[in-house]
């Protein structure tokens, strides 16, 4: 769960502590995967339901609590999933947590509701305000929410028919614009250090005259408390609430002590805000102390004073509060404080496994263990050391606590985080047989099938886990969903003991969750493929391979020209002039420009002929690549880094096909350490194509590889480089072919476009 910069007071005053994950119960800026969505199932009701599928660890943690509760036997009923409102990042649009879009908070419903009533009271219309404040930290909190808009618009139609023939009168007018200094408090924006800042300025409603009515003096004293709320004159908002919940003939004097005790948590979290390394102010925790005394007294009898008293409660004390929303939670049915204790619930585990991880990770509650265990599974990509050291530890703690669950609760529950936390070879006989026992029925059956079969592979059983997969695809395959079946079908493609096994595997369906594609998506995206077949594609199969399945049938189509285009790259790189001539009409095809070079390729000799006349081809067609992939996984430009980001999700290798064999996966890892090891393309290129030059050859192909050699050293790696800037070479090859080009070839068009070297 993650909240905007712009969220509700109490969330903002829980989490101005700490950033959140993005991966957690839900995100913003996230990335996924097409194919398999790496957050969220695609029907929630169904997943709910306990048809889990195989349940990631990168699932937003709500759908682990629903995951949980479906294994445990209390699967959720459409209703009750319709009641927690799943969103992208936050659970219930009832509860105090969510972010809160400015132009959606109900501002805008109470200007056009009051519109007509203003005109028959002959007042002016008044514009949609922004209902936020900032604190002298500028940070932004929601000031007036949209329950005060909605019960302003309730109470200005009950008065409107107070007066003769049931019509707005001149009490109503003076009531309306009351109303309207009160919202006039809502919007209050910091302008710097608190020293220097006017004090803020109390906007109230006018006084009344002495014979005014009632229920107009009663209204007019509700107004004014909160009219001082809003402004944060809260001491003053107190004593007027606490009066009016003296007054029994007040029709706010029921509400009067809960807004009363609000005036205390706003007051703590404002003015005695918690940062970070400082110690809780005793002035705050004595003020939320109250408050939550105050609540509990109410709450029996009070569903607000409830939910702002467990939000009371996490604030002094996340971890206690975490533990007993989760033992409620497992315990209690679903009723209707559960979308909000749910929340509360998520956003509590956001906080403490940021501040405190193994608080979380080790937990006593099942519930809370499962679901951080579940989201302990392999460590992810580019962290640093101590990072990486910390996730292990957070790790192999929860490690030990799910094989003690387990031990001491033999259900399949805990079959799903252990086999997903674990890697080749950590599980013992005894998890292996309870793992390999687990029924068909168990919504968790598929989960445990799928890492078993992953085990399986990364322990060299491929034989075994094609099998396995084979069984599952045809007994469930027409059940699963289609995230489920894509990610059995990555590993079938691993597993597969034929080409033909490999290439049906690869082809995959969209998952339903993802509507649209990102702009830039990788071209594969349009072939059906994800990426990990591009991946056991370059990185795992050699060009013997690669050739093979150039021509095979079932080869998935838009493939055929990446393949023959990335081919033809590796076989310059290799000098293997014979696959090179197999593809020239193909990869010229499409290229009418620069065919005359393929032409050349052809009718040169053989050995320094053909290498020079490869090299004009490279470098007039900048995007010929070998199509490199690191260790990693991580696609890398020609000499390059790599200029893909890191997935947000725990990285799983992709592991080579087991068709290959040992022989041809070596040979093709000694290939790929060949292109891994490749100079920078222009440091590749410029020295075949500098000393060619150097003899002024009477081409005009001369000065034109001149000129691109010179342009290709500018932005050359979008990812940054693999080597050092001081061991690279391409600054000197750049400024030696632009001087060769001016003294060379001083008329030609292509050293008047030479203006610089870089």
């Amino acid at each position: 769960m993650r909240l905007s910069r712009t969220c509700s007071l109490l969330a903002c005053a829980l989490l101005w502590t700490a950033a959140l994950p993005a991966s957690a119960s839900g995100g913003d800026s996230y990335q996924t995967n097409r194919f398999a969505s790496e957050f969220q199932p695609a029907n929630a009701e169904l997943f709910a339901s306990g048809n889990l599928g195989v349940v990631p660890g990168s699932y937003w943690r709500v759908y682990h609590y629903l995951a949980y509760q479906a294994a445990r036997g209390r699967a959720l009923t459409s209703q009750q999933v319709a009641a927690l409102d799943l969103k992208t990042w936050h659970v219930s649009n009832s509860s105090e947590w969510a972010g809160v879009d400015p132009e959606k908070n109900n501002s805008e419903t109470w200007v056009a509701a009051r519109a007509p009533y203003a005109a028959q009271a002959g007042l002016p219309a008044v514009l949609p305000m922004d209902p936020h404040a900032e604190t002298e930290d500028n940070e932004t909190y929601l000031n007036c929410h949209s329950d005060a808009f909605r019960q302003a618009g309730v109470t200005m139609a009950a008065r409107a028919r107070l007066g003769a023939g049931g019509k707005p009168d001149a009490w109503f007018k003076l009531w309306l614009q009351g109303q309207d200094a009160v919202f006039s408090n809502c919007e209050e924006r910091h302008h710097g250090p608190a020293a220097n800042s006017p004090k803020r300025v109390v906007k109230l409603p006018r006084a009344l005259p002495a014979n005014a009515p009632d229920w107009l003096k009663d209204d007019h004293a509700y107004q004014s408390a909160a009219a001082n709320f809003y402004a944060r004159n809260f001491d003053l908002a107190r004593t007027q609430f606490q009066e009016i919940a003296r007054q029994p003939k007040s029709p706010w004097q029921a509400l009067a002590p809960y807004l009363a005790a609000r005036t205390l948590i706003r007051k703590a979290v404002l003015e005695f805000p918690l940062r970070e390394q400082e110690p809780a102010a005793p002035a705050r925790i004595a003020a939320l102390a109250q408050a939550r005394q105050e609540l509990d007294a109410l709450a029996p009898a009070s569903v607000p004073a409830r939910q702002m008293g467990s939000l009371v409660a996490a604030r002094l004390n996340p971890a206690e509060r975490l533990a007993a929303l989760a033992r409620a939670l497992d315990k209690e049915p679903f009723g209707p404080d559960t979308p909000h204790m749910v929340s509360d619930y998520l956003l509590l585990m956001d906080k403490l496994l940021d501040t405190a991880p193994n608080s979380i990770v080790t937990a006593r509650e099942p519930m809370t263990l499962w679901i951080a265990s579940m989201q302990s599974g392999p460590v992810v990509r580019d962290l640093s050391q101590n990072q990486v050291k910390q996730l292990l530890e957070q790790r192999a703690g929860a490690l030990d606590a799910v094989r003690k669950s387990w031990i001491k609760q033999p259900d399949p529950l805990w079959m799903a985080p252990l086999l997903t936390m674990a890697g080749a070879n950590e599980l013992s006989a005894a998890e292996r047989k309870a793992a390999a026992a687990v029924p068909p029925t168990h919504p968790l059956y598929q989960t445990v099938q799928y890492h078993l079969a992953r085990l399986a592979l990364a322990e060299q059983h491929g034989e075994r886990a094609d099998q396995d997969l084979d069984r599952l695809l045809s007994a469930y395959g027409k059940q699963m969903s289609v995230a489920t079946t894509n990610r059995f079908l990555a590993l079938k493609m691993a597993s597969a003991g034929t080409v033909d096994e490999f290439l049906k595997a690869a082809p995959r369906r969209p998952d339903p969750v993802e509507r649209g594609e990102a702009i830039d998506a990788p071209e594969d995206h349009a072939s059906g493929t994800d990426a990990d077949f591009g991946t056991a594609v370059w990185r795992h199969l050699p060009m013997s391979e690669l050739k093979v399945l150039l021509k095979h049938p079932l080869l998935p189509p838009g493939w055929k020209p990446m393949l023959q285009e990335t081919i033809f790259t590796r076989a310059i790189i290799f000098n293997d002039e014979d696959t090179a001539l197999g593809l020239l009409d193909a990869v010229a095809s499409t290229r009418k420009s620069t065919a005359h070079l393929y032409q050349r390729y052809r009718k040169a000799a053989s050995g320094a002929g053909r290498k020079l006349a490869g090299a004009l081809i490279l470098v007039n067609t900048p995007e010929l690549q070998p199509s490199v992939v690191n260790q990693d996984d991580k696609a890398r430009f020609w000499g390059c880094g790599t200029h893909e980001q890191p997935p947000l999700a725990a990285h799983m290798p992709v592991p080579a096909p087991r068709f290959l064999g040992a022989q041809r996966t070596a040979q093709a890892a000694r290939e790929q350490e060949t292109l891994l090891r490749l100079p920078l393309r222009t440091e590749f290129l410029a020295p075949v194509l500098l000393e060619w030059a150097r003899i002024k050859p009477v081409d005009e192909e001369a000065p034109k590889a001149l000129h691109f050699l010179v342009a290709s050293t500018r932005m050359e790696c979008p990812g940054g480089t693999a080597v050092p800037e001081e061991k690279q070479l391409r600054a000197r090859y750049s400024r030696e072919a632009y001087e060769l080009t001016h003294k060379l070839y001083p008329a030609s068009k292509w050293t008047k476009a030479t203006k610089y070297y870089y």
